[in-house]
């Protein structure tokens, strides 16, 4: 903002940190309402999410078809002719 007539240059630089100062308490508002999410968030021991994980991927490896290829007969991406060169 740019100082009128009336205003002194004390007066234009407390607006200045009012305004410096208003908008840094919204910011550390902000910051205290991430942190309390990220605070209520539940956690677990790395050791306890590793084996969890390792199960569900032992679990699950049949259907994955990244490990176990998918057959040729179900492949929708395979091309139904030869390709020909001319």
């Amino acid at each position: 903002m740019l100082p009128t007539q009336t205003e002194t240059p004390s007066t234009c630089s407390l607006r200045t940190f009012r305004t410096q100062s208003s908008s840094s308490i919204v910011q550390a508002r902000r910051t205290v309402q991430q942190l309390r999410i990220e605070a209520s968030i539940e956690r677990i021991k790395v050791s306890k999410a590793s084996s969890e994980l390792m199960r569900y991927c032992g679990e699950h490896a049949k259907n994955d078809p990244l490990l176990m290829g998918i057959p040729a007969s179900e492949n929708p991406f395979k091309d139904k002719k030869p390709c020909t060169v001319l």
